[in-house]
């Protein structure tokens, strides 16, 4: 009689799926979350805000003048000047509230457990810093800005598409009021 002892090492297995994992859920530029993981976190909240009475705030972010970022200094430095929006942003909240980046030069941010006042002065805090960033590419210096919208997810129980339109109609009035 005998034995057959197998060992097998899931350590490379585990680490690939954690990797995948983490990019399925986040914006390979930036390292912040990406417009699904923005869309569930949204979900979820929503559905507990209902439940419980609480209040948590959208904000839609839109950079100002990017496009000229783009078109004179290259994607190169536009890539840069993303990373650098959103380390700026992140730096900005708290750690359970969380940052996404939606795509091109659009972000967002969810506060939670917020008011509304709260949200609108952190929006005007971020746009702020946004403006105040010096980027610096090839001997050229870039300044762009941040137009926000700001909408609740509250108790009111709203679907996830309408929390994001109304924050993106928020955020569009801000920029035909003269950006900001």
């Amino acid at each position: 009689s005998g034995s057959v002892i197998v060992f097998q090492d899931f350590t490379d297995a585990r680490t690939l799926q954690r990797e995948l994992a983490h990019a399925a859920a986040h914006d390979s530029l930036t390292g912040l979350a990406n417009r699904a993981t923005l869309m569930n976190a949204i979900s979820g909240l929503a559905q507990t805000a209902a439940q419980a009475g609480k209040q948590h705030l959208l904000l839609y972010v839109d950079l100002d003048n990017f496009k000229s970022v783009n078109d004179t200094g290259g994607h190169a430095a536009g890539d840069l000047l993303l990373r650098q929006v959103a380390a700026t942003i992140k730096a900005m909240v708290r750690p359970d509230d969380l940052v996404a980046r939606l795509g091109g030069d659009e972000f967002a941010v969810i506060l939670k457990n917020r008011v509304q006042l709260i949200g609108e002065d952190l929006a005007r805090t971020i746009v702020a810093a946004v403006g105040d960033l010096g980027f610096e590419h090839d001997g050229e210096t870039y300044r762009i800005g941040a137009s926000i919208g700001v909408a609740a997810i509250g108790p009111q129980g709203a679907a996830v598409d309408e929390i994001m339109a109304r924050a993106d109609h928020a955020c569009y009035e801000a920029k035909a009021a003269g950006r900001g």
